[in-house]
């Protein structure tokens, strides 16, 4: 009779939980450093209405941060808006040269760069662990920047493309 090797659910080898842990904390860092980020761009924004949907990411990021400390310390569940699908209307704007582009459109598609970047690394955490309690805490940050993505695209839709507001 063979004996068979415990295969552990960390990469590292280390204690789950301590992996766990260890991710949360980094992804607290990772939005308390997003809401400092949305708060810059916000301050380069020249129409109130960008300014004032990026004070509010700035806002949702600081309680993302501030949720994420409390799951940590009390071991609870993340309660963030989330989306399954990413509406994508301007991914192509991610690459854009910004030379020919206005203020607005800058501060809006580096805010899409944020929330796309952050998105695509919780995905990429997400997969990375099979670690249930792991995998689904990023699969839910990814599907929350999803949300935060999507209503950026709204945002430049509505004042870029449509000129309202």
């Amino acid at each position: 009779m063979q004996k068979t090797k415990k295969v552990s659910e960390a990469i590292s080898g280390r204690d789950n939980e301590k992996v766990r842990q260890e991710l949360i904390n980094k992804t607290k860092l990772l939005y308390c450093n997003l809401k400092d980020s949305y708060a810059a761009l916000s301050k380069s924004a020249r129409s109130a209405n960008v300014r004032q949907m990026l004070e509010t990411f700035a806002r949702e990021a600081d309680r993302d941060c501030k949720e994420i400390e409390s799951i940590s310390a009390r071991n609870l569940k993340l309660n963030l808006e989330t989306a399954e699908m990413n509406f994508g209307m301007f991914r192509q704007l991610l690459s854009v040269d910004e030379a020919s582009l206005s203020e607005e459109e800058k501060v809006l598609i580096k805010a899409l760069k944020l929330s796309d970047n952050l998105r695509n690394v919780f995905s990429i955490m997400s997969k990375e662990y099979r670690d249930s309690k792991i995998r689904s805490f990023f699969e839910m940050l990814s599907k929350h920047e999803i949300y935060r993505g999507n209503e950026l695209e709204q945002l430049y839709d509505d004042l870029i493309v449509r000129g309202e507001w």
